[in-house]
């Protein structure tokens, strides 16, 4: 899911689910930049499994359309919005019924969020050192949580984007965008919708975790797919599928029955 600037993506969950005896906790994130809630959404899903993030807002309006759909009990709230202060949103409040996380990039601000009866705040980029700190806070005013109980693992994934490394730094690619991954001897070649081939220096097996974790699936020694991108599926020894992009996969006879598992059949 992508959330750029004065637009937000949002869906409504009709019941709650159960994690053990424990309700799970519902969370909206309000944050106007794309890659600062795509990192704290993968956070909360890498770190804490029980808080489900019921929408993304990018503004204060697309907030309050949410939080009058929502019933939530946590609240990520970013200060710096397009069309006012994070506060606002508290302020035209008659009566506040869910603990507010304030995320900030300035220190500046953690007077006015006591102000505001904000439980804490943690200062961009968040981390998971700063998210477990608030979340033990959450924990004990929360008490049938048990998000104080999750184990941090410093291994875990930040982003929904892949980072790759270029002659340059850096570059991010949206893993929802990748069709297929393809081993070429001590290489990865990543296929894009457009047609773009983006060749790395680093093995196949270096991605597969942080891929797996993203609806992939290896259908061969040679090939990572996106689950998401499969067009087709032809019938063989082993098989293989046509993805979104045209290119035939070929799937190997020992991982045939998990994809097929995987895809529904």
């Amino acid at each position: 899911m992508s959330i750029g600037p004065g637009i937000f993506s949002y869906f409504y969950i009709t019941k709650r689910s159960k994690v053990g005896d424990q309700h799970e906790i519902l969370a909206l994130i309000v944050e106007d930049d794309s890659l600062s809630a795509a990192m704290l959404q993968d956070l909360l899903v890498d770190h804490f499994p029980d808080i489900r993030v019921a929408g993304i807002a990018a503004s204060l309006h697309d907030a309050r359309t949410l939080l009058k759909c929502l019933n939530i009990d946590l609240l990520f709230l970013d200060i710096e919005l397009p069309d006012g202060k994070g506060f606002e949103l508290l302020s035209a409040m008659p009566e506040v019924h869910f603990e507010v996380i304030v995320t900030t990039s300035h220190n500046s601000y953690a007077l006015e969020a006591i102000r505001h009866s904000a439980l804490d705040y943690v200062l961009k980029p968040v981390s998971v050192e700063g998210l477990s700190k608030a979340m033990e806070r959450f924990t004990r005013k929360f008490p049938q949580s048990h998000t104080g109980s999750m184990q941090v693992s410093g291994s875990k994934s930040l982003f929904h984007r892949l980072p790759l490394p270029a002659s340059e730094g850096i570059v991010f690619i949206n893993t929802d965008e990748i069709v297929h991954a393809e081993a070429e001897g001590s290489y990865t070649v990543f296929y894009m919708p457009d047609g773009r081939k983006i060749m790395v220096s680093k093995p196949l097996c270096d991605f597969e975790e942080r891929l797996v974790r993203r609806n992939f699936f290896r259908v061969h020694n040679s090939h990572i797919i996106n689950l998401g991108q499969v067009a087709k599926y032809i019938r063989g020894e082993g098989g293989h599928v046509i993805m979104t992009n045209n290119a035939s996969v070929p799937v190997s006879r020992s991982r045939k029955e998990e994809f097929l598992r995987l895809v529904g059949f």
